[in-house]
């Protein structure tokens, strides 16, 4: 929490030299030092965890659990080593973080992080809300919060895990299943995409399937596969009926010889002539086509882009009008389109008023939506256009190879079978078995994305019957408990930059607000002092009376900052032992002795006053 080299959060005189005499002041070398710490839980389980800060083998990043009382008994308890500061600390058995959870009891909730991927939250997030350090820990509430796991919000999922609000388990819900949404998405537009570039080149199109995955979406007979006809296009499903019947046909008679036929193989032949001009004319055409709609394509892409940037800049014109800018009005003689200089009226009437900003706002979005459908349109158009001309051309190439085969059977003997006969079924089959491939894989692709589409109903349904209130009853039970407790003892700590009558939970992150503004950034520094006290102490209190994922620890580390009142801070002791009963609360403090008898008159806490020098040598 404090920081991430474990090694350079103690002082020298743990790590280097060590002056433990007040009167000599003389440095002993330090040869180890280590901390040791004994810890009991709700079950009545009692551990002891030592860490070495300096020793000649074990290194910071292994910490022991003797799993008994080894401060406060001499018995040789057995023990276990766990790592810690590394990759699995939370998720691995020998991690000393997941097993610190669970001697806790606490079961942390796995959370969605900005890049995709889910993380855990972390302890160390959750320990600004029950720990405050001297140095830093007295800026704000979480002041020393850390960010590494990239989950948004860490600092309000923190405070919904300590309060056990059912919000936090909803909107990771909510999350969760936004990730499994988006996961089907994904999933959709990959299958999609691999039928599409597996029959690409092939001269067949898609329609009927969208490339983003919809509601309540089944093929009902509008999914199908087109094939390039010449210059149109006739279902796959039809074509290979067409040639089956034609394989039929002619695999029932015998293939005949070259002298049989010679007047047919003419007649073919011309015909295969005309048709690869045909295919050559269309050819041209289609190409013509689509150099055309390339250069459309390119211009409305250009206007799309004119109208964003044009989009971007009117927002920040109507922000600046919306904030009181009054240097704006340049703008009232260009056109929002074609930034041409207007008349104040193109009909010469000067009474009649230009378009305002927002009007000129929402006459871009409609243009920008207009374009992005003919983008949409174009590139549709574009794509078939290119499919048309890849059938085109393996049609052509078939051809050429038709008018070859014809050529060679005329110059052949009479007695020679005809060798476009044999090759025309061999060719005509392995159509037919091409084609029944593709429907295959229509079929399976078919089959994906209605589970695509059903899981993704099944989530949509699931997502809309969430609550639409974020907060459940009893979390709005809890935080109006903890803001009546925080206002409370805000009075008794003397709290005094302005009435608490506008104080309240922001129920965004859940931390103190006055009005919309963070109630930190308009108060004194002692009262800042004196809001985190009331804030951590609160969450305290709403652990004891409610059912909560606190664990009824609570330390501030010299909490009298910015020279609060004495009786402020009598004030925080008196709150603190009244409500640490079952809990812990630890302050360390570097108040006068008498100072604090006084503060402490009746107040029942247990005071360990440290005489001289804190760490002492320690004799083997």
């Amino acid at each position: 929490m404090i920081t991430a080299k474990a090694s350079s959060l103690v002082t020298a005189a743990m790590r280097d030299t060590l002056i433990y005499d007040p009167i000599t002041k003389a440095e002993t070398p330090v040869q180890q030092s280590w901390v040791s710490l004994e810890i009991s839980n709700g079950n009545g389980d009692v551990a002891t965890l030592t860490r070495w800060v300096k020793h000649p083998t074990i290194t910071d990043g292994v910490i022991r659990v003797q799993h008994g009382p080894a401060l406060t008994t001499s018995a040789i308890l057995p023990y276990d080593d766990f790592f810690v500061g590394r990759a699995g600390s939370v998720t691995s058995p020998r991690g000393f973080h997941n097993w610190l959870a669970q001697f806790i009891g606490w079961r942390l909730p796995e959370l969605s992080a900005r890049d995709g991927r889910t993380a855990p939250l972390y302890m160390e997030q959750v320990f600004p809300l029950l720990f405050v350090e001297q140095k830093r820990g007295w800026a704000g509430i979480q002041s020393q919060m850390p960010y590494f796991s990239a989950v948004p919000d860490v600092r309000k999922r923190a405070i919904e895990f300590l309060l056990a609000l059912e919000v936090g388990g909803l909107d990771l819900r909510r999350q969760e299943l936004q990730a499994n949404l988006r996961g089907l998405e994904s999933q959709w537009t990959t299958e999609r995409q691999r039928f599409v570039d597996r029959a690409s080149g092939s001269g067949i199109t898609l329609e009927g399937i969208p490339k983003q995955i919809k509601a309540g979406w089944t093929p009902d007979g509008r999914a199908e596969l087109l094939s390039a006809d010449g210059a149109g296009w006739i279902p796959v499903l039809e074509k290979l009926r067409r040639m089956r019947l034609e394989l039929k046909s002619a695999s029932a008679r015998n293939v005949r010889a070259v002298g049989q036929i010679s007047q047919l193989i003419e007649q073919q032949l011309q015909a295969a002539l005309d048709k690869s001009t045909r295919i050559q004319e269309d050819g041209a055409i289609i190409r013509d086509e689509i150099l055309r709609d390339q250069d459309e394509l390119t211009a409305i892409e250009g206007r799309l882009a004119a109208l964003e940037d044009d989009l971007r800049q009117y927002q920040d014109v109507a922000t600046l009008e919306r904030l009181g800018s009054h240097t704006t009005a340049d703008l009232q003689s260009d056109c929002p389109v074609c930034h041409q200089t207007l008349p104040g009226s193109l009909l010469g009437d000067q009474s009649t008023h230009l378009m305002s900003i927002q009007d000129s706002i929402n006459y871009i979005k409609q243009q920008t939506e207009l374009f992005a459908a003919m983008e949409r349109d174009s590139r549709r158009s574009l794509e078939a256009k290119r499919e048309q001309l890849a059938g085109l051309r393996t049609e052509a190439s078939e051809t050429r190879a038709l008018i070859r085969r014809l050529r060679s059977d005329l110059v052949s003997p009479n007695d020679v079978p005809s060798e476009e006969e044999v090759a025309a079924r061999v060719l005509l089959r392995q159509r037919v078995e091409a084609a029944e491939r593709v429907l295959e894989d229509f079929e399976v692709l078919q089959a994906a994305l209605v589970r695509l589409a059903s899981a993704a109903d099944a989530l949509r349904i699931e997502l809309a019957s969430l609550p639409k209130d974020r907060l459940t009853e009893v979390d709005r039970t809890k935080l109006e408990a903890l803001r009546l407790s925080f206002v409370k003892q805000l009075q008794e700590y003397d709290f005094g930059s302005f009435s608490d009558e506008r104080l309240r939970l922001s129920d965004d992150d859940y931390l103190p607000r006055r009005d919309d503004f963070d109630l930190q950034a308009d108060i004194s520094a002692s009262d800042s002092i004196r809001v985190i006290w009331a804030y951590l102490i609160g969450l305290l209190e709403i652990g004891r009376r409610f059912e909560t994922n606190h664990p009824g620890l609570l330390v501030f580390d010299e909490p009298r900052q910015q020279s609060a009142k004495d009786v402020s801070f009598a004030a925080l002791l008196r709150r603190a032992s009244q409500h640490a009963r079952g809990g812990q609360v630890l302050l360390a403090t570097s108040e006068r002795s008498e100072t604090l008898s006084q503060m402490l008159a009746g107040v029942p806490v247990r005071m360990h006053n440290v005489a001289g020098y804190l760490l002492q040598p320690v004799e083997e």
